[in-house]
């Protein structure tokens, strides 16, 4: 199996739920579902779900000299990540509180911390020489990381033969393209959410989206899209939507992007062919959303199979 790296965001996730409304200030509402403390943050979900499938990956980020830092190093060694890339600054580790509706969607409260302040030149070279697949999570939130310096260590890697993939989170500054744009070119493949992308180019359709993103630079693209499932256009191929194994009440949705990530990448690193890999991205974001937190439905790859085809099967 081909190794991968996963850099990027790393969050300490503070879950409230059901939550349906806001309290107005000076108020109070009760999350009668209580609280739970779980890892979270697209590189780090995506390490543990990868390591929970069965892979090895290795974890680059950076996390707070506190608690929070303590708990996402445990959370990501515990199935078997790699966690020597994880390094440790003067500032507290990303903390996001997630307002999870009686529906299984989700809202977040964002610090930004130690996830913002993680920089290009804190990605260690032998890491990235040992691994064969880099995969830049939640850009968007990566603020040091974000544009130049990520087009330039990509633009390194692709040029040192590594397979170069990236994925998106929500901005909460605006900037959308002039974050992504840089990057593009040097992209083996890019997998953003359709609502993301949608920011990043000001289009909806799907071959609308995909036609503006390779007007970027842009090559290979797998749009996510939910339940109505991903939308594949890789060049050379007639573009394909792979449809969803949708999951009846969610417990929680939180995730379920990262956790496809994880699982087209596992089907990469095995070689698998191009449909496989998306049916079992699909199959590991429908497991995902069936746990609160974003990891903890994760099965491993024999599990997952056996779900994919006994939904298969059912229908």
């Amino acid at each position: 199996m081909k190794k991968i790296l996963c850099i990027g965001s790393v969050t300490a996730d503070v879950i409230l739920k059901p939550v349906d409304e806001l309290p107005p200030l000076g108020t109070l509402v009760v999350a009668k579902g209580g609280v739970e403390v779980h890892t979270g943050g697209c590189a780090t979900n995506c390490a543990i779900s990868l390591a929970k499938l069965g892979a090895k990956p290795y974890a680059a980020c950076k996390v707070g000299a506190d608690a929070f830092g303590d708990m996402v190093k445990k959370e990501l060694a515990a199935p078997g990540a790699d966690i020597s890339g994880v390094v440790t600054g003067s500032v507290a580790t990303t903390t996001s509180i997630v307002i999870i509706a009686s529906s299984g969607e989700r809202s977040f409260l964002y610090s930004p911390g130690s996830a913002a302040d993680f920089k290009a030149e804190e990605i260690s070279p032998e890491l990235t020489a040992k691994c064969d697949i880099v995969f830049v999570a939640g850009c968007g939130l990566n603020f040091s990381l974000d544009g130049q310096p990520c087009a330039d260590y990509m633009k390194a890697a692709k040029a040192a033969g590594k397979f170069t993939v990236m994925d998106t989170a929500w901005d909460p500054r605006g900037y959308w393209d002039h974050l992504v744009q840089p990057t593009l070119p040097h992209l083996d493949l890019f997998m953003p959410s359709i609502d993301e992308a949608a920011m990043i180019v000001g289009e909806r359709e799907p071959e609308k989206v995909v036609a503006a993103l390779r007007n970027l630079g842009s090559g290979n693209i797998i749009l996510k899209m939910g339940s109505k499932g991903a939308y594949v256009d890789f060049i050379g191929e007639t573009p394909f939507i792979m449809p969803p194994f949708l999951i009846d009440n969610p417990a929680d949705t939180t995730g379920a992007g990262d956790a496809f990530c994880a699982g087209y990448l596992y089907g990469l690193a095995n070689d698998w062919e191009l449909r496989k890999r998306i049916e079992f991205a699909n199959g590991v974001g429908a497991c995902s959303v069936t746990a609160v937190g974003a990891t903890a439905g994760i099965k491993t790859a024999a599990e997952t199979e056996k779900f994919i085809e006994e939904r298969k099967r059912n229908g």
